[in-house]
């Protein structure tokens, strides 16, 4: 099938629409006299409001309609409507899409323009060759509505309804005689006031045209040509009746062919597994439709989109955008594989099927993103309803195949066109920017688009170029905050804490680059440097005589994808630095998300002597069981439980626990954020065994640690 030809170039526009006013016997009439299946129903505008077909003369005839009914009360209302501008291959995608036979075409202003239909299609496909290869046994229609001379009209009417068969084979005892079709019926029923008495034999169906079931599609392409009919009967070598092959079923045999020969074309082309994928995308592009939920894909739905604000501004209304982003999905599919993703996504499209209203447009964007459109709201209440409802169906706890129950949560972010924007692409933009906040106030939220959210975004892009350079611009540097053993009140280590001198900016706190670096995956290149950076600073100091350990943090995302191990080997054989003095900082959930392969990778880290540390203990899983699997040296017991000692109780109870239960197991524990004598006290006397905090220093550039370590020893 040419893919750059436009409906508008095969449309059939030479009959005249009739009214919804319009008689059934009208439309029989105008079908038997025209020779066409179908006529189209228009309003005062010209504009489509329903179709009526020789399917539609099936229900005539089996529910006993008077011929005299208006239009209005029998046709197919809400008929499916195509732009002029459409691709023929996008059309027929809708058209199999829906299960279709006809499409009917308008333009920009929505006015009618013609109608096209399968055989159109398939006049246009262009693949001969595969029509010679592919045969009719393989493409035939095996299930056959047959009936006798004797049944009555009537009954084979409602035999084809009920079947939704478009023909059915006369048979003469054992052997096929004829065949009927729609057509006949609607031929007949435009001549004929009586037709409750008549049966088959009377009707001047079509003669019975027959093919062996080993032709080629080529074949019997040719025959209906020739004898004017869009079906055959298909025998086999005895003349045994095994089949009916139609120009639908030729029709869909060649649409296959069309992906068979585009795929085989780009794999015997593609050298490499990048290029190959590529294609592939490519190819998936031709059609409008995602092919795990069904739904409309990200092509589709800008186009729906942008057709949408059109008749908003039109209409002078309002169409809000939702997107749907589902909460932790990344974590089912890591922890159950992406089959079960994928099952899971099947769920949550058919959950937000069922709660989606009738004239919304609901589309899977890609990943674990769905995206609405609601059209004809009046305040931003109705869209909260819908949504509640949305996110409340899709939090229902989802038994899978595997016998697993997952409670899925989802948040959405929503912007509200024209108030917003009538740029489509922006709309998108926002509503993301929406989803982002959404997800980052509370789980299963949603959230509206405002002009603070965009601000956030360009600057999030904007430190995000810059990190990118800062490595190499040398605009990242080490901070240094002591470490001192209780007992003594000695500074013996210290914790690496990176800076970030940005060159405009200054100084940007770790709690706004951190987080960007994590996202974007920098925080891999970034934690890396920081490790050879403090062996390489460690090594000035231990030169210099202080006996002095370094403790550098690792991000979950380097334990995840970097070779720890390797990088640590790396740092100290560069630098000269005492393995025995370096210590590496880990939290707890860091530690749960590959225990196995983290247990491996401790144990290669801790036989090249280096030390080994919990960091923020208390705030995760916190488990026993786990800790005696890790070879560890320290704890650190985070900020949040020593703020309100020795006042708070819970607090207290936490810390003396973990330091007790640090003791039992021969590890070493450092109280984090001591910030006045009282805490200090307090952890002395319950015998916590390090400490770090303002009330020693906050943390220090490299050269004022040094001259901090000097004052110390004097």
């Amino acid at each position: 099938m040419q893919k750059d030809v436009l409906v508008s170039t095969i449309l059939h526009n030479g009959v005249k629409p009739l009214k919804k006013s319009d008689l059934v016997s009208d439309a029989l009439c105008c079908m038997d006299k025209n020779s066409i299946s179908s006529v189209v129903i228009t309003d005062e505008n010209n504009s489509p409001i329903g179709i009526f077909t020789e399917r539609d003369t099936l229900k005539i005839v089996s529910s006993a309609i008077d011929c005299n009914t208006q239009l209005s009360e029998v046709m197919t209302k809400n008929v499916f409507c195509i732009d002029a501008g459409t691709y023929i291959h996008d059309a027929y995608i809708l058209m199999e899409q829906h299960e279709y036979r006809h499409i009917v075409v308008v333009n920009k202003k929505n006015e009618y323009m013609g109608v096209i239909t399968e055989g159109d299609f398939l006049r246009h496909m262009g693949f001969e060759d595969a029509a010679n290869v592919k045969l009719v046994k393989d493409n035939m229609n095996k299930s056959i509505l047959t009936i006798t001379p004797k049944t009555s009209l009537v009954k084979a009417a409602q035999l084809m309804t009920q079947k939704k068969c478009d023909y059915a084979v006369v048979m003469s005892g054992t052997k096929p005689q004829s065949v009927i079709h729609e057509r006949d019926i609607t031929k007949f029923l435009s001549n004929h006031s009586n037709i409750h008495e008549a049966s088959i034999e009377e009707v001047n169906h079509h003669r019975m045209y027959v093919i062996k079931k080993d032709a080629s599609l080529k074949e019997a392409s040719e025959m209906m040509s020739q004898h004017g009919v869009h079906q055959l009967v298909v025998v086999d070598a005895a003349d045994v009746l095994v089949g009916l092959i139609s120009r639908h079923d030729l029709l869909k045999a060649m649409h296959r062919s069309y992906f068979d020969y585009l795929y085989k074309t780009i794999e015997a082309k593609v050298q490499r597994e990048k290029e190959l994928l590529l294609h592939k995308e490519e190819l998936e592009k031709l059609a409008n439709y995602d092919q795990l939920t069904k739904l409309p894909n990200r092509l589709f739905f800008l186009t729906y989109l942008k057709k949408s604000v059109a008749r908003m501004i039109r209409n002078k209304q309002k169409v809000a955008v939702v997107l749907f982003g589902l909460d932790r999905f990344k974590d089912i599919n890591d922890s159950y594989g992406h089959n079960i993703g994928d099952e899971v996504l099947y769920i949550i499209t058919q959950r937000l099927l069922k709660r989606v209203r009738e004239g919304d447009f609901l589309s899977r964007l890609g990943g674990d993103e769905f995206a609405l459109i609601l059209e004809n709201i009046d305040s931003a209440n109705d869209v909260s309803m819908v949504l509640r409802e949305m996110l409340s169906a899709i939090s229902a706890v989802a038994e899978l195949s595997n016998g697993v129950e997952l409670h899925i949560e989802a948040s959405a972010g929503v912007t509200i066109a024209p108030n917003d924007s009538t740029d489509v692409r922006e709309l998108l933009q926002y509503a993301d920017s929406a989803l982002n906040d959404a997800k980052k106030s509370h789980k299963g939220y949603f959230s509206y688009y405002t002009n603070e959210m965009t601000q956030k975004a360009q600057e999030k892009v904007t430190f995000e170029n810059a990190l990118h350079n800062s490595i190499k611009n040398g605009e990242l540097e080490l901070y240094y905050q002591p470490q001192v053993y209780i007992q003594t009140g000695k500074i013996i280590s210290a914790e690496a804490l990176i800076r970030w001198n940005h060159p405009e900016k200054g100084l940007v706190s770790p709690n706004v680059f951190i987080p960007i670096a994590e996202e974007s995956g920098l925080i891999n290149s970034i934690g890396e440097w920081v490790i050879h950076e403090a062996c390489r600073q460690g090594k000035i100091w231990e030169d210099a005589g202080y006996n002095l350990t370094i403790a550098v943090n690792v991000s979950a995302s380097q334990i995840k994808y970097q070779n720890i191990p390797k990088i640590v080997q790396q740092a100290i054989q560069e630098s000269g630095y005492s393995a025995s003095k370096l210590e590496i900082e880990l939290t707890e959930s860091s530690l749960m998300q590959r225990e196995e392969n983290v247990v491996e990778m401790l144990h290669l880290l801790r036989a090249k002597e280096i030390r080994l540390a919990i960091d923020d203990f208390g705030t995760g899983y916190s488990s026993l069981s786990y800790l005696k699997r890790f070879p560890i040296d320290v704890l650190k017991i985070d900020k949040s439980f020593i703020d309100e000692l020795p006042h708070d109780q819970d607090d207290a109870a936490i810390t003396v626990a973990v330091i007790e239960m640090s003791k039992a197991l021969g590890y070493q524990v450092l109280a984090e954020g001591v910030e006045n004598e009282e805490q200090l006290a307090f952890l002395k006397q319950k015998g916590c065994t390090m400490y770090q905090g303002y009330i020693k220093s906050k943390p220090l550039p490299a050269q004022e640690f040094e001259a901090l370590l000097r004052a110390c020893l004097v």
